[in-house]
């Protein structure tokens, strides 16, 4: 079920913000003015402020090199609630316990990351000495090893001579059975075939007004192009009096004769465009990288406004959205998935089976009442498929389709295509180097993942307690 949510800020509240970090609001802003919106901010003053990330960051690290390992755990502990799908502090906290000597409760987090397929090996810090040489911990640490082989479905379909960090967005065009591939630097938008083989079908100039493109999207009822386009100072013609621009520009898919262009509305927050999302109806969804916003346009509406954005989010990847525009999907790269309800204005961030984890995506597509998403930051780099209910809330099943490929180097950017996801391999933040590799992967790959025999831990478990 779905509920109303804090996170949750429509429209012209967005604007409020302008002159304040959104790190700092506390309170839920709607649509609705007057004593409504007194009373929020009321009740949400008076709830007990929750501890800065960041600030339990510096807490966990300055108690560790203290060797006060209790405030280590405490700290990452809190941590942990509050980001639930960081493996980080997960990781610390199997350490921390570890460190206390808390056997069981550092088998219990080994477990939850077993179960969530992470892959580390707690055999490469002396600081898991006390825990070791038991058959529940080889078991599971064995297990958490073997979750980071190469395994599932995945082979290079094209490359690109040129970096990884190049390009900005993919998408499926039908209608010249090729991809649309927008370019960071340069501010192109490519046109790419099977083999490889690209066209540039647009690029950045006086006349477009186009600057990096950090999203494609083709409404294909209308035959229409959509581009979303920021100035950023990785764009070769940046200047200081474009920073924190952006647009989202609209052409015929056929001519790629400029329609509409909409800009992004002015404010005092920084700002970069990202990723777009249609509905069947024409109604357009855009993200904002820099500051947790996802901007809309309505059919009809002639403008760029503010949908949703809040406090609680921390960097935004992707959207995407059920054709219907009945369910939005808007994926963070530390926090999750946000469902959103756009009819009732309700949202909450997606949850799931223990085996669960959502953090590090950089791509999410929708598809028949399952999502696929790539999963860059975490351990092992993956792309996994997961099966919706009804609501389109909750996640019933989890099923890895490519995990640790040879080719994987921080995957990113994908779209979904005839045949399957298509996705960049690398995303140029790491050791990667060109040419630009795209995978495909069939959107029936892979399997499930396997939780460890219970009985076998347990046995092992109770062995080592009653030592």
């Amino acid at each position: 079920m779905f509920r109303k949510c804090t996170i949750f800020v429509i429209a012209a509240s967005i604007l409020q913000l302008s002159a304040v970090s959104l790190q700092a609001q506390e309170t839920t802003m709607g649509q609705k003015a007057g004593q409504e919106a007194a009373n929020q901010t009321k009740v949400a003053g008076a709830k007990k402020q929750r501890e800065d990330p960041a600030s339990l960051e510096e807490k966990s690290r300055t108690a560790y090199e203290e060797g006060n390992y209790l405030r280590y755990y405490i700290a990452n502990k809190k941590l942990h609630a509050i980001r639930p799908y960081k493996p980080e502090y997960m990781y610390n906290l199997v350490i921390a316990c570890a460190l206390l000597e808390k056997t069981s409760t550092a088998y219990h987090y080994m477990l939850q990351m077993q179960q969530q397929g992470l892959s580390y090996d707690f055999n490469e810090t002396d600081d898991t000495l006390s825990i070791r040489n038991t058959e529940a911990y080889d078991y599971i640490n064995k297990l958490m090893i073997e979750a980071g082989q190469p395994s599932g479905d995945g082979s290079p379909a094209f490359t690109l001579d040129a970096d990884p960090a190049e390009f900005g967005a993919i998408a499926w065009d039908s209608s010249r059975n090729n991809f649309l591939v927008g370019t960071i630097s340069e501010g192109k938008l490519l046109s790419v075939s099977a083999d490889g083989t690209s066209e540039v079908l647009l690029a950045a100039n006086d006349e477009n007004g186009l600057w990096s493109i950090n999203g494609v999207a083709i409404d294909e009822n209308k035959r229409h192009l959509w581009v979303s386009s920021a100035a950023t100072p990785r764009f070769a013609g940046f200047t200081p009096i474009d920073k924190n621009r952006g647009a989202v520009l609209q052409f015929d898919l056929e001519t790629l004769e400029l329609i509409g262009r909409f800009n992004q509305p002015v404010d005092a927050l920084a700002h970069e465009l990202g990723s777009l999302a249609l509905t069947d109806d024409g109604h357009v969804y855009v993200i904002d990288r820099a500051t947790p916003i996802v901007y809309e346009i309505v059919p009809g509406s002639g403008k760029l406004e503010p949908f949703m954005g809040s406090p609680e989010l921390v960097k935004l990847t992707d959207i995407a959205v059920k054709p219907d525009n009945s369910r939005l999907f808007v994926s963070d790269a530390v926090m999750g998935v946000l469902v959103i309800d756009p009819a009732a204005q309700q949202s909450v961030m997606r949850g799931g089976p223990p085996n669960l984890n959502l953090g590090g995506v950089g791509t999410i597509e929708y598809l028949h009442d399952q999502l696929f998403i790539v999963q860059g930051g975490i351990s092992p780099q993956r792309l996994m498929r997961l099966d919706l209910d009804t609501s389109g809330a909750t996640v019933m099943d989890v099923g890895p389709m490519a995990i640790a490929l040879e080719e994987f180097d921080h995957p990113a950017i994908g779209t979904l295509g005839e045949d399957g996801m298509y996705y960049f391999a690398s995303n140029g933040a790491g050791e990667s180097s060109p040419p630009a590799i795209v995978m495909h992967t069939p959107l029936t790959a892979g399997g499930e993942i396997v939780p460890p025999d219970m009985r076998q831990f347990q046995k092992a478990l109770k062995e080592k307690q009653q030592q």
